[in-house]
């Protein structure tokens, strides 16, 4: 499992996770970014539990995916600036 979701909380916590690939099709893909982006909650089944995170409580998160293709980023708001690199 080389996916990373990390969640950042507003209470300064976080919480990362490590995930298989969800889902081979670029479509699929896309479909579920659009998902994500429009939910007020986040969902995550891990180990036998399920973690339901109001997104209102999440300060920001980031995910990892190595093999993140230009066809999943058309499922950002189109003001979403791509390519950029995380500076310190």
């Amino acid at each position: 499992m080389n996916r990373i979701a990390s969640l950042h909380f507003v209470d300064g916590s976080r919480l990362s996770f490590d995930f298989p690939e969800q889902t081979a099709s670029a479509a699929a893909k896309h479909l579920r970014l659009a998902d994500l982006m429009d939910s007020k909650h986040l969902v995550i089944e891990a180990e036998g539990r399920v973690f339901l995170f109001p997104v209102s409580s999440i300060k920001y998160m980031t995910f990892s995916v190595p093999d993140l293709e230009r066809d999943t980023l058309g499922a950002l708001p189109k003001h979403a600036i791509t390519g950029a690199r995380l500076r310190d």
